[in-house]
């Protein structure tokens, strides 16, 4: 018995205890932490392609990046169910998901103490088969608790004082 409490102190002590999302608690102070936390959270979304997962699975995969608010408008437009089971299928404007951005200069980003706004400009395009005009895209991010989440899709929805900022 001593033996066996021994080995479990030790344990404890040497086996490093982490989150199960290592973002869950990271305090998201500039520019690369923002564009590293918005990557793991577009991948999270690209996950749900790879096989179908029950709601609870799907939930899980969400919950560290997005508000449950935004996760239920994501869920609702871009999750299909076959046998109780969900997935998501490619499209071009699927809408929710983090937009493709460059992650470059172009890219900004403006952190206030409890929101972060992300967005970028897109030119007009009639390149391909599908075109658009000109518009932003950008994701807010909200502090919950200690916790940033994405809470908002902004097409087009960009406040005017937040752009002067970020030029």
């Amino acid at each position: 018995m001593k033996k066996f409490l021994l080995l479990l102190i030790f344990a404890c002590l040497f086996i490093p205890i982490s989150p199960q999302n290592p973002h869950a608690n990271m305090e998201l102070k500039d520019r690369g932490e923002v564009f590293s936390f918005l990557k793991e959270a577009f991948k999270a979304q690209a996950a749900l392609s790879e096989k179908e997962r029950t709601k609870e699975e799907v939930d899980g995969i969400l919950s560290p990046y997005f508000s449950e608010e935004y996760q239920k408008a994501f869920f609702k437009e871009n999750l299909k169910e076959t046998n109780g089971k969900y997935l998501t299928y490619a499209s071009d404007f699927a809408k929710y998901y983090i937009p493709f951005y460059q992650y470059s200069n172009d890219t900004r980003v403006v952190i206030k103490p409890d929101k972060i706004y992300v967005f970028e400009y897109f030119p007009e395009s009639n390149e391909g088969p599908v075109g658009y005009k000109s518009h932003y895209e950008g994701i807010l991010l909200e502090n919950f608790s200690g916790v940033w989440k994405v809470s908002k899709y902004l097409d087009d929805e960009i406040p005017e004082e937040v752009i002067k900022e970020s030029l």
